[in-house]
């Protein structure tokens, strides 16, 4: 990726941003210079709830593989990103975007890119110092776009940059959501990135400066917490949704790779997924006479070896097929070709799993039970469902049993299926989320202008 020339020479007002921009970790961020357009539309307020909600929102997104066209390879970023804009339109914001993703050129972010990101360590370094100069470029570029025209603005966290920190030195709120501490992720489970160190930096100030910081589930709070210092009273935990207009079962043809009893996957290909234990599980289940079929739809570092390891166990092909990724518009109809969706995130190296899985609530919200791993989301959605098969992380007997449990249990998933999407309809959806979120980030703005 090359650094466009108009970022080489950003004119006279470069070295004042650079005095502002983030240098390292600050044990508490700024209060801000100006009001913000809660406080310049409401006056003193004594409370939150007197307070018009503000209706204009600017979502950004620094990372240039992170992309919403259809031929983009990380699909579930992807999905989220579409998901969140349509839900704040849906609730009658106006959103003007800056997705970094959509203005590169389109190699940036289609297939491959993630393992050529990989690739080298010279690649990844060249990466790295890109990345971070493009950080720059596009908080100023993102700034002249859309200061003065958002009240709010709403950031998609990326490694090595981020953008909102312009919009909140002259006043505007930055909301900012992570899922994931990206500067050990990136190094440790993706392979992915060299400059570590400044990469913490860059993620402890963001997280220190913003206004509210958004994670997707209480144990990725609590590392955040425990690893950056960041205050808990500006934190809030929202688990990821669903699009559930567009994953609806009454709008997509099944897409059936088997006759038989199908499990399927949607998603990345990586190793946290946990996709050799379900074809070991499978392979076994079969050796029984027990018909179970897998559909892995995605793609990704971890695919050749898969493929290879369902050729060990003989059923590539015959039981297993890998369709590769798919555009977005596919992928509820190969979800309803399923009779039961996969999701078998294992341990990560970095000691913890703290994600709120995307395919959990399309599954649900496509009317497809679950088969996961016991954890968060998963345990809490089993529970407020009833829809869905739990077994113990890395336990590759316990996956089998629960295969077991559901094959027997497959009359029941028409309507057990019907039940989940009702309850995801009502509590999962990425509106049901945004109207609980709203009010608490603006006590959260509320609290600090006071």
């Amino acid at each position: 990726m090359r650094l466009p020339s108009s970022a080489r020479s950003l004119g006279p007002k470069t070295a004042a941003i650079l005095r502002e921009a983030p240098r390292g970790v600050h044990a508490a961020g700024p209060r801000l210079r100006t009001r913000s357009p809660l406080a310049y539309n409401c006056g003193a307020l004594d409370s939150p709830e007197h307070a018009p909600r503000p209706k204009k929102l600017g979502y950004l997104s620094a990372a240039p593989r992170v992309s919403t066209r259809p031929d983009a390879e990380a699909g579930g970023p992807r999905s989220h990103v579409l998901g969140v804009i349509r839900a704040f339109e849906s609730l009658g914001w106006t959103v003007d975007r800056f997705i970094v993703g959509d203005r590169m050129p389109r190699g940036v972010a289609g297939g491959g890119s993630e393992k050529a990101l990989s690739g080298s360590r010279a690649r990844t370094l060249a990466a790295d110092l890109t990345r971070l100069a493009l950080g720059l470029f596009n908080a100023l570029r993102a700034r002249r776009e859309l200061s003065g025209r958002v009240d709010w603005v709403y950031e998609r966290h990326a490694v090595l940059q981020s953008l909102g920190w312009v919009f909140r030195r002259g006043g505007t709120p930055w909301i900012l959501e992570t899922s994931g501490l990206y500067s050990d992720e990136a190094k440790t489970e993706r392979n992915s990135l060299v400059l570590t160190g400044v990469a913490r930096r860059l993620e402890v100030f963001a997280y220190d400066r913003c206004d509210v910081l958004v994670c997707v589930s209480e144990p990725l709070k609590e590392l955040v917490v425990r690893e950056t210092g960041v205050r808990e009273d500006k934190i809030l935990v929202v688990p990821n949704g669903v699009d559930a207009a567009f994953f609806d079962p009454a709008l997509h043809e099944p897409r059936r790779l088997f006759d038989g009893f199908t499990v399927g996957f949607v998603g990345s290909l990586l190793e946290w997924q946990g996709l050799d234990r379900l074809l070991r599980a499978v392979a076994a289940l079969r050796a029984e006479s027990l018909p179970v079929c897998v559909a892995v739809v995605g793609d990704g570092p971890a695919r050749e070896g898969w493929e290879g390891l369902a050729q060990e166990l003989g059923i590539l092909g015959e039981a297993v097929r890998f369709v590769g990724r798919a555009p977005l518009d596919e992928v509820p109809g190969y979800i309803a070709g399923f009779d039961a969706g996969f999701s078998g995130q294992q341990g990560m190296k970095i000691g913890a799993m703290y994600h709120s899985p995307l395919k959990l609530y399309e599954y649900l919200s496509m009317g497809k039970p679950i088969i996961a791993t016991a954890y968060d989301d998963a345990r809490n959605l089993v529970r407020d469902t009833d829809a869905g098969f739990l077994f113990e992380p890395g336990n590759t007997e316990d996956l089998q049993r629960a295969l077991r449990e559901a094959y027997a249990s497959r009359e029941t998933f028409p309507e057990a299926g019907r039940r989940a999407r009702e309850e995801v309809l009502g509590r999962h959806s990425w509106e049901a989320r945004l109207r609980a979120m709203i009010p608490r980030v603006e006590e959260i703005l509320h609290r600090r202008e006071r």
